[in-house]
């Protein structure tokens, strides 16, 4: 069968090419089963080339129709016959009747519309949004749950829900939202599902790149049991199957799943190959730390890439590096916006992302404030800009209209890609209904390696290896007798309490044992330094920075931050917390930043802002606040043993970490695209008035 798919696809761009002989290739494939995937592959290549079958278009609608692409039936074929009319018919869609299924998708919505679970392994462009929306377009779900990986992905979510169906389900995506109607649809991250306590009676919840359920197994062999982010899943897996009547998860690439019948739920798995658009690709072999030769490739395929272009590389400076080379080329073009002008005021005229966007190129990272993510996104799927250049948020479901993507790097930061994530990238290219054939170049060599293709659900395989804090606030249904020991046996000292361990699920219990004797060991004015009730009491940041590079030294070292002593987290701690805002630090950082190139030290100004981006919205956003709560709590246990009296709250610095130095609840509106300076300029002109403590 192979034989006859690559003869086909090699005679569509030779001369004496025939259509017919190429439609009976396809109908040939498309009878057989096993085959049936690679006659729909040649189906959309056939679509990608429609001038060379102007005397056979009644043959190539039929063989669309066999394929199950319907909603090409619809998109590409004026006249149909009455069949094909009732065909679309039936495939047409809950939420639209502009808007058809194609087989696959039709198969998927028939088994959730019966009430069966369902765990669907499919391609990027398979479409599997359109069926969570064709659920709620049955209105039968009054309460439906959706999570995925990242804040981006379900504002994205979010905005696409609410202009469809804003008039009939209250859309909740944020921690400061009250549900105020018996229809809501929450879209939230694994954590947000955590922290919500009015998250009950569920008729559907959905899990988008559901992968994440499992640890990572490395390139070393080992699997890696401390991403916390894997364990908030599990929870929030846990939480979901104890109050939901149904669910379906989805994700990319994957083989098998186990971990959800041995907690006793039964459900469908289906791994499907149904893609709606072709994809060539091409490898280089360029080896991995050969940057030079990287660059010098850029000249060869940027040539070949026509039309919107995706290009992923394993860093934000990388991204810059390949931004300018482009430039270089010849391969930018004149892009004139407001935008820029704001971004060169707020930000710097010389940072990548502003020398990038005034040549027509974007730039899209983690970090990269959500206005500036939101809007480059936009421009680029409007046609305005021809490059993306990504880090892995173009892995965590961000959609794009991409006919090209290039794979520039093998690694996401320091880490390496296997070949599962390698295909997650590739699905990027080209898009059902915009680009029929899709290019990918992959400047590396495809990895060799199979993992993550089986799913380990570690909330259902429990095992000596299974995360005790995981354990500690899954639902107790869902624990398994030798769990039950094993919990029991932890907490036998009985130095800090069950409850504090599911209140601050984040932290693993090596970390909650180290922060305890950290506290313990500190000395009287260290100590004294953490008892306060609002504004910090002398010391508190030079402890909290000893603290913290012994508890989350990762969440500096990753966002460019060195933690071999605690002075350079005290030092951005400082900077931060007394910073009038937001743009404030930034501003402060950027001038430092040129003082140091002034005194001809080796730093670069893009890499720099770009480090403190990542440090406010992930150490500074995320994990600082977290580690003060539970901080907080476990000094009140030491205050208590000392006989102390005082009151010990520290919300009001958590907030400030946490909110970006805005009001509680503003920065909701940061994460629907108001950029964070906007906000700081009418809190003032608001004059909106301080908390202060009772």
């Amino acid at each position: 069968m192979i034989e006859v798919y690559d003869a086909a696809k090699q005679s569509l761009g030779a001369d004496g090419f025939s259509a017919f002989r190429y439609l009976s290739a396809v109908n040939s494939l498309l009878s057989n089963p096993v085959s049936s995937s690679l006659g729909r592959d040649l189906t959309i290549r056939a679509l990608g080339s429609r001038e060379k079958f102007v005397d056979h278009v009644g043959i190539l609608r039929n063989m669309v129709r066999k394929a199950g692409l319907f909603p090409y039936l619809k998109k590409e074929f004026s006249e149909l016959s009455q069949g094909e009319r009732i065909a679309l018919d039936v495939y047409r869609t809950p939420f639209s009747e502009d808007f058809v299924f194609h087989s696959m998708q039709f198969r998927i919505f028939d088994l959730l519309k019966a009430g069966r679970n369902v765990v669907l392994s499919a391609p990027t462009s398979m479409g599997k949004s359109a069926i969570v929306d064709s659920l709620l377009g049955l209105g039968r779900f009054k309460r439906v749950v959706l999570v995925v990986p990242t804040v981006a992905l379900a504002d994205e979510t979010r905005r696409r829900l609410q202009e469809r169906f804003g008039e009939v389900y209250q859309i909740i995506h944020h921690s400061s939202q009250e549900c105020r109607s018996d229809r809501v649809v929450y879209v939230l991250t694994q954590e947000r599902v955590n922290e919500r306590d009015d998250i009950k009676a569920i008729d559907l919840f959905v899990i988008d790149e559901f992968y994440k359920l499992a640890f990572q197994q490395l390139k070393n062999g080992t699997t890696d049991f401390k991403d916390e982010r894997v364990t908030e899943l599990n929870i929030a897996l846990s939480k979901l199957l104890k109050v939901s009547k149904q669910f379906y998860l989805t994700g990319p690439f994957i083989n098998s799943i186990r971990g959800l019948t041995e907690l006793g739920y039964d459900h469908t798995f289906i791994s499907a190959d149904f893609n709606t658009v072709a994809v060539d690709v091409q490898t280089f072999g360029v080896d991995p730390n050969d940057d030079e030769k990287k660059l010098e490739m850029l000249a060869t395929i940027a040539p070949q890439c026509e039309g919107a272009t995706i290009i992923y590389c394993k860093s934000s400076t990388v991204a810059g590096n390949v931004a300018r080379e482009l430039v270089r080329l010849g391969y930018g073009q004149p892009f004139q916006s407001p935008h820029i002008d704001w971004v060169a005021e707020e930000f710097d005229p010389d940072w990548d992302y502003t020398y990038a966007l005034k040549n027509g190129i974007g730039l899209h990272f983690g970090g990269l404030p959500r206005a500036l993510q939101q809007y480059t996104a936009d421009r680029f799927n409007a046609g305005d800009l021809r490059f993306l250049l990504c880090t892995a948020t173009i892995i965590e479901g961000v959609n794009t209209i991409a006919k090209n993507v290039v794979i520039y790097d093998n690694r996401n930061g320091t880490r390496g890609i296997d070949k599962f994530t390698h295909g997650n990238i590739k699905g990027r290219a080209g898009r059902m209904g915009i680009h029929f054939v899709g290019k990918v170049f992959c400047l590396e060599d495809v990895p060799e390696d199979n993992l993550n293709q089986e799913v380990d659900i570690p909330l259902g395989i429990q095992d000596d290896d299974t995360p005790l804090n995981l354990l500690a606030s899954a639902q107790p249904d869902h624990l398994t007798e030798y769990s039950q020991d094993r919990f029991e046996a932890a907490f036998v000292q009985d130095r800090f309490s069950v409850d504090l361990v599911k209140k601050h699920s984040y932290f693993r219990m090596e970390q909650f044992e180290q922060l305890y004797s950290l506290v313990q060991m500190l000395n009287e004015d260290e100590f004294e330094s953490l008892i306060f009730h609002w504004s910090p009491a002398p010391g508190f940041l030079k402890t909290l920075a000893k603290i913290s590079s012994k508890i989350v030294p990762k969440a500096f070292s990753t966002n460019g931050l060195q933690t071999k002593t605690p002075d350079t987290i005290l030092a951005k701690l400082t900077a931060y917390l007394k910073a009038d805002s937001y743009s404030a630090f930034l501003k402060g950082q950027i001038e430092y930043t040129k003082q140091r190139i002034k005194a001809q030290e080796k730093v670069n100004l893009s890499k720099s802002l770009n480090n403190d981006l990542k440090l406010v919205s992930n150490a500074f956003g995320y994990t600082i606040p977290k580690l003060l709560g539970l901080l907080e709590d476990v000094v009140r246990l030491h205050a208590i043993k000392k006989g102390m009296r005082s009151t010990i709250d520290y919300s009001h610095v958590r907030m400030g970490f946490e909110n970006f130095h805005l009001p509680a609840g503003v920065n909701a509106l940061e994460e629907i695209g108001i950029p964070i300076q906007t906000l700081h300029r009418s809190k003032r002109m608001a004059n909106t008035p301080s908390e202060s403590p009772d």
